[in-house]
């Protein structure tokens, strides 16, 4: 379908938004406004931003192999899925279409009655994200008739038609965020911005790089735009400053972090193989001697607490970065009559087998790197989006760009650890001269002949771990968990572990590639949409992505 056609149906979808002008109206008060202010609709429609990306990775976390869990066979660890839509892995449909959207609704409708339009341009920005969230999680989801008034049912559209209409929507955005007649104002726009402070430029980077996320998604098609992918992400991010996050105040539940110990929502979720031995050196240099560390590992990970534990009977347990495989989870080893855990501290901090800290508001700072009570989430960065250029120069064939994107990725991360982990308790930040060994050892390419995809997806899951959940389940996705890098001879993700424990819904050892639609209303109220998509079959969750395919 030609691309006006999805102009149309985004015409649709804001005329179906003011089409609830009349419902909303009804027993109004004019001296008691019934439809709050931009402000105040703005900021809670960002901050559902960091539960629906955080909840979820309960689930795309244990995909990723971020971290496995304490339990032997945990559900997502064996690539089972929310079986009959309840939960965890839905959190962003509930999100997206009951509380931020109606939120987004209003915002553009009363904004382009205001001619407030940084306000309808960041909406539209956020629009879009949810958009392209539910789709990479669910695959078809309700589009064209979403939010509609006076419907019960809602039809669900394919992902190809999602896709090209959340391209649309971020043109949307980005002509609004342009505009400077009107009422368009940074310092009120900031009144309800918790993410760029009202700076529209910083917005319209923003979405340049949902843009090159949508387009780069499609490394599988024969019609992919690898020099696209490349023009959106230069037209993006430009540095770590630009950086979106989410923030978090850290004052009481609510404006806490999810990943935060007060929080508690990862007790059993513990460091996995993969990025324990992409950063000790395992994976990218071979041996885990010490000598080997990547220096971002005391950042990122976990000390075991038998990290001090001497035993001439149990020398395996000689201290440092330990993990979990899937559907393993703890052990018990014993020395003498000293009992204690082989396997990962928390992610809070080292040597914590326990969470430190549940419910603790008064102390901001527990915690380290991404997993601190008062840490922003990330939302987008500087490195990832150096990341996917250096890929999609890679597969155009142009590895003299993608070599100075990939160490541009790289050195960027350095200094997003370094810097989420400010404030936390006996952080040594990296060196300038310990980036520069590092740099300049064998765990990284030293020229852009010898550069491999391999070498860019590794670094990249590095970047992504303990945030970019969906992103990193959309890499592994695109590159079927294992398939062989043509240069290596070897798995892209060449260390990742094989799975060979699966649910029995799977229909056979088949690896998850969706998530099905909540409970809350699809199952329950839209069953006949469900039906039509096949979603009502157990290994549903198990049916590749049009994303992922030729």
């Amino acid at each position: 379908m030609k691309k006006s056609i999805y102009i149309i149906c985004l015409t649709m979808l804001v005329a179906g938004m003011f089409g609830c002008r009349k419902y909303l109206d009804i027993n109004s008060d004019p001296a008691s406004p019934s439809v709050p202010s931009l402000p105040a609709l703005l900021s809670p429609a960002q901050a559902v931003m960091s539960r629906t990306l955080i909840f979820d990775a309960r689930a795309t976390g244990a995909y990723n192999q971020f971290w496995s869990n304490t339990a032997v066979q945990e559900t997502f660890d064996i690539h089972n899925a929310n079986q009959g839509g309840s939960g965890f892995g839905n959190q962003g449909w509930r999100d997206v279409y009951q509380l931020q959207g109606p939120s987004i609704n209003l915002i553009i409708q009363q904004g382009i009655q205001n001619e407030q339009w940084d306000y309808v341009g960041v909406a539209f920005a956020l629009r879009a994200w949810g958009f392209q969230y539910l789709t990479d999680m669910h695959s078809d989801i309700v589009f064209r008739q979403a939010w509609e008034p006076n419907r019960v049912f809602f039809d669900y559209d394919d992902q190809e038609t999602v896709y090209k209409g959340i391209d649309s929507i971020c043109r949307q955005a980005i002509r609004y965020l342009s505009r400077t007649d009107g009422k368009v104002n940074q310092a009120q726009l900031s009144r309800g911005d918790q993410i760029y402070q009202g700076n529209r430029d910083r917005w319209i980077k923003f979405v340049y790089g949902l843009m090159a996320r949508n387009y780069h998604r499609l490394t599988n098609k024969a019609d992919y735009k690898a020099d696209s992918v490349i023009r959106y992400v230069d037209l993006s991010l430009a540095s770590n400053a630009e950086n979106a996050f989410v923030p978090h105040s850290a004052t009481r539940n609510d404006d806490t972090n999810p990943m935060g110990p007060a929080r508690d929502n990862f007790s059993v979720r513990r460091q996995s193989r993969f990025i324990v031995q992409l950063l000790d050196g395992t994976v990218l240099r071979g041996s885990a001697a010490p000598a080997n560390r990547d220096p971002r590992i005391r950042g990122m990970l976990s000390v075991s607490p038998d990290t001090s534990f001497i035993s001439p009977t149990m020398t395996e347990l000689n201290g440092g970065y330990r993990f979990l495989t899937p559907a393993v989870g703890y052990t018990l080893g014993t020395a003498g009559s000293v009992t204690f855990r082989r396997g990962p501290a928390t992610v809070w901090g080292d040597s914590a087998i326990a969470n430190p800290a549940i419910g603790n508001f008064s102390d901001r700072t527990i915690g380290k790197y991404l997993f601190r009570n008062n840490a922003g989430l990330p939302v987008m960065t500087y490195h990832e989006l150096q990341f996917i250029k250096a890929e999609a120069a890679l597969l155009k064939g142009d590895k003299a760009t993608a070599f100075t994107a990939y160490r541009n990725g790289i050195t960027a991360h350095f200094d997003f650890v370094n810097a989420m982990n400010t404030g936390t308790n006996n952080f040594r930040p990296i060196t300038a001269a310990e980036r520069t060994a590092y740099l300049a050892s064998p765990a990284v390419k030293q020229n852009a002949v010898a550069l491999t995809v391999t070498d860019i997806m590794q670094q990249k899951f590095i970047g992504n771990w303990g945030w970019n959940f969906l992103e990193q389940w959309c890499d592994l996705r695109r590159y079927h968990y294992y398939d062989v890098d043509p240069e290596t001879n070897l798995p892209v993700f060449n260390g990742f572990h094989v799975i060979t424990v699966f649910s029995a819904f799977n229909g056979g050892p088949n690896m998850a590639y969706r998530v099905w639609p909540t409970n809350f209303s699809e199952f329950d109220w839209n069953r006949e949409a469900l039906r039509k998509i096949g979603a009502l079959n157990q290994n549903y969750h198990t049916l590749e992505m049009w994303f992922s395919q030729p």
